[in-house]
Parts: structure tokens; C-alpha cells; sequence
């Protein structure tokens, strides 16, 4: 999948919309691998800025965790990695 400004918003909007808009599993699997690299791709680059200090956190502990075994266990932990990744992008933009 393609990434860029357009891409990225679109997915943080469809993983942080409506609870009730959940996709199904294959989906979601799909959001969580292109939020990882999205991720990925913006560590680098918000890792010297204190404002990132707390969604840095957040980060270590989402990727070294994953989700947990409950039965929204993967979309919970795709919400919290969008908004992280969220989190990522408004550091970004205020230098």
C-alpha cells in the first residue's frame, strides 16, 4: 500500500472513526502492518524532539506488547497505534 500524507490521514480517520465502524479481522491486521511501518518511518525523525517523549513511549510499549488476548484486543491496539502515529505527525508538523 501506498503511503503519503493523503494515505496517512485517510487511515488514521478509518482506524479512529466510529467504534461501531469496526472492520473485520483481515482488515484490521491490514491497519495495524501499514500503521507499524508508517510508524517506523516517523520514529527517526521524532526521536529528538522532546514533545515526542510520551508517544515515543507509547510506541516501545504497543510494539513490544502487541495486543492483547481480549475479543477487541487487535482493534484497541489499532486505535492506540493511530493515535500514536497521530501523536508522531502533529510533532512533525509543529517544527
Amino acid at each position: 500500500m501506498q503511503t503519503g500524507p493523503d494515505t496517512d490521514s485517510t487511515l488514521l480517520k478509518r482506524v479512529l472513526g466510529p467504534y461501531n465502524q469496526m472492520p473485520n479481522d483481515v482488515e484490521i491486521a491490514h491497519m495495524v502492518d501499514d500503521l507499524l511501518r508508517q510508524g517506523e518511518e516517523l520514529l527517526a525523525r521524532v526521536a529528538g524532539h522532546e514533545q515526542a517523549a510520551a508517544a515515543l513511549g507509547d510506541w516501545h510499549q504497543l510494539t513490544t506488547d502487541g495486543p492483547t488476548d481480549q475479543p477487541l484486543g487487535n482493534w484497541n491496539h489499532a486505535r492506540a497505534l493511530a493515535r500514536t502515529v497521530r501523536s508522531f505527525h502533529r510533532v512533525l508538523a509543529e517544527q
